[in-house]
């Protein structure tokens, strides 16, 4: 209730409580929830972000030049076909499995080379989307309107159609490997399906061409190298034999058959020798067996040479004959008789006649012996003379074996290079890659730009981010409290509630009721102090809507409009100009002459009224607790509506007699400079300051 006297001051309750809420007005922390109601609050902003982005990109994606992909694929095999067995590039694998090989082909695709062969297959420098000059009217007049000026457009490609093609497809082209594999995708966009097919083809046949065309240069240059060698090597072979050939002649080195003539001779003398000391051997035993036999006297014949004379052969056949013809007259005739006396001597002739000529054959065999001694010994003779120049040929054989080595090497290499040049030759020829178109380019079903959904889908998301970006931003350095939380964490008081605009805001203000009845037990008379950090923040709809809760529940309720600047209490009522407040300090009138009686919400009204003393000599805060004292007693419930803290100059009085002190901020609205400013001056009356509203905000508003 309204008390006569002011209550102690209680400062101490505050001061304790001031310095930590303004600590935590300066954290800016955000929940979850409270995003989302900063991303409500904000969302003009959002909207203003997005809705252009959209709008934009949809109308990009309606009025953009279609364009259209095409596609082929090359397998390019690391491994090339092997058609010869030294062929001019590697076919192994290196140790990556050929990975960086297929890596290395993808500049290769792009290299300006395949694309000029693309560009010259399919024409694309008199193609306008290339570079090329159009026909067309618009094209036509900027081309005279710049060369009216002295500008020309193709000055910077050196008016080289080509060059200004190959700059346009390196744009429009794309390659890249398939993952794991060893294929090649080329991407062509142009503004026509079957062109972007015919590129796309073009510049995959382009990449085969130069791929054979590459290996038939390595394969020249390799042939062209290996014949530059080949003279060289020729001579080199030529010098090497002629030099064998001299020292051959220098020290009378001859060979035949690949083998040296001292050699054979050696040889064949050493054979020779050894047969002449076999015959000479043989001819000794004879010649020794035939004087044997004729020292000892025995049989001449006994001998194999007599045996096989045939001259002997001959006389043992007269002697044997003479004996027989002896032996068949010696029975018949005697010893003297003449035919026996001739058959006797004819028989010592024979006998004389046969060994006459054993002696001849043991003269024979003695010159048989002879002469063979004689050839070994002059054999041997020979053979120390070859031995002797062996020994200074072989001394010689050393530098000359060193010197067929080096022709030997020399004619190998000549030969390998004859043969490698030879087959570099034919390779030529043969196209040893194996890559391979393994699917061509097929008119796209669909057109690959501009992808009208994905556009709109991301300026949808960017303009949510830019807005909402831009929304944070703007409550980052918005100096308002627009949530219950952010009210709590500035002032360090209770949030009794939030009220929203309208009809709406009943619920909340019942609770904000039944909230004051809690803190306190309940009283006659008790009065309420309704007020603000500033102006305009909803306190007035405020302190009506609680009076008429209260008096909807049974309570006798007085409303007082001690607002006495504003008197925004009192225009709602409609009874600006009449009798009240004012009139009742100035003396002028009684209380129940101005008490205004709101018969559907059984509340009594206290207006106002109409001021007619100058400021400076109104009634002080004394005057009007007076006055508002002895009429609150016979009410259950004064509801005081006051102006602004900063403002009204009987707010501070007021607080030190009210029961209760609510202040009031406005979502959105009220700053939190004022607000702490006005907690700050309500600190001497902290035990009665019940708690904070805050007005224009949902109900459940973080």
């Amino acid at each position: 209730m309204l008390h006569e006297q002011t209550i102690e001051p209680v400062a101490e309750v505050i001061r304790d409580r001031a310095a930590p809420r303004m600590t935590r007005a300066d954290e800016d922390r955000v929940n979850l929830k409270e995003l989302l109601e900063v991303l409500k609050r904000r969302r003009a902003s959002i909207a203003w972000f997005t809705a252009p982005l959209v709008l934009a990109a949809l109308a990009y994606g309606l009025l953009a030049t279609p364009l259209y992909t095409a596609s082929t694929q090359i397998l390019v095999d690391p491994r090339d076909r092997q058609i010869l067995q030294n062929e001019v590039s590697p076919g192994a694998l290196a140790p990556d499995g050929g990975i960086a090989l297929v890596e290395s082909q993808l500049l290769v695709i792009t290299s300006d080379t395949v694309l000029r062969k693309a560009i010259q297959r399919t024409h694309l420098a008199t193609d306008p989307e290339f570079g090329g000059k159009s026909d067309a009217l618009l094209a036509v007049l900027a081309r005279r309107a710049l060369a009216v000026v002295g500008i020309d457009p193709d000055a910077a490609d050196g008016n080289d159609p080509e060059l200004k093609a190959l700059r346009q497809i390196k744009r429009r082209i794309g390659v890249k490997r398939s993952e794991k594999a060893f294929v090649i995708d080329i991407y062509v966009t142009t503004n026509a399906k079957d062109k972007s097919v015919r590129i796309a083809d073009a510049v995959a046949a382009a990449y085969l061409e130069d791929q054979a065309e590459a290996r038939a240069q390595a394969a020249r240059r390799a042939t062209a190298a290996l014949a530059g060698r080949l003279d060289e090597l020729r001579g080199r072979v030529s010098e090497a034999e002629n030099s064998v050939e001299r020292y051959k002649a220098e020290h009378n080195i001859l060979g035949s058959s690949g083998v040296l003539v001292n050699e054979q001779q050696l040889t064949e003398i050493n054979n020779q020798l050894n047969n002449a000391r076999a015959r000479t051997a043989e001819a000794r035993a004879r010649f020794e067996q035939i004087e044997m036999l004729q020292r000892s006297g025995g049989e001449p014949g006994a001998i194999p040479e007599a045996v096989q004379s045939q001259t002997i052969g001959q006389m043992r056949v007269q002697y044997a004959e003479a004996v027989r013809q002896r032996a068949d007259l010696g029975t018949n005739l005697g010893s003297r008789h003449p035919s026996i006396i001739a058959l006797d001597s004819q028989i010592r002739d024979l006998r004389g006649l046969i060994r006459d000529e054993l002696s001849r054959i043991a003269l024979a065999a003695r010159g048989d012996f002879e002469r063979a001694q004689a050839s070994e010994q002059s054999l041997e003779r020979s053979l120390d003379n070859l031995k002797r120049t062996a020994v200074t040929t072989n001394q010689a054989f050393v530098r000359l074996r060193e010197l067929e080595r080096d022709v030997e090497a020399n004619r190998a290499v000549y030969e390998a290079f004859l043969v490698r040049a030879r087959e570099t030759s034919e390779q030529q020829t043969i196209d040893t890659t194996n890559s391979r178109v393994i699917t061509t380019a097929t008119p796209p079903r669909d057109r690959s730009w501009p992808p009208r959904a994905l556009l709109a889908a991301v300026a949808l998301l960017a303009g949510l981010g830019l807005g909402a970006g831009a929304g944070l931003l703007r409550e980052y350095f918005d100096d308002t409290v627009h949530s219950r939380r952010q009210l709590q964490e500035l002032t360090g008081l209770p949030v009794l509630a939030a009220v929203a605009d309208g009809a709406a805001s009943t619920p909340a203000v019942g609770r904000l009721r039944e909230a004051l009845r809690e803190m306190d037990r309940p009283s006659r008379g008790r009065s309420v102090l309704v007020t603000s950090a500033a102006t305009g923040d909803g306190k007035t709809t405020l302190a009506i809507d609680l009076a008429r809760v209260a008096a909807a529940q049974g309570e006798r309720v007085l409303l007082v409009d001690a607002d006495l600047d504003d008197r925004s209490a009192s225009k709602l009522f409609k009874v600006e100009g009449k009798g009240g407040l004012s009139d009742l300090l100035e003396a002028r009138t009684i209380l129940p002459s101005v008490l205004v009686t709101d018969v559907a919400a059984g509340v009594s009204f206290l207006p106002a009224g109409t001021p007619t003393v100058p400021q400076t000599r109104r009634p002080s805060s004394g005057d009007i607790v007076q006055k508002l004292v002895e009429p609150g007693r016979s009410f259950d419930l004064v509801v005081i509506d006051t102006g602004s803290v900063a403002r009204h100059p009987y707010v501070q009085p007021l607080a030190e007699v009210v029961d209760d002190i609510v202040l009031v901020s406005r979502a959105g609205r009220s700053r939190k400079e004022d607000i702490l400013a006005a907690v700050t001056a309500l600190n001497i009356n902290a035990r009665k300051i019940r708690g904070t509203v805050l007005t224009g905000a949902a109900a459940n508003s973080a």
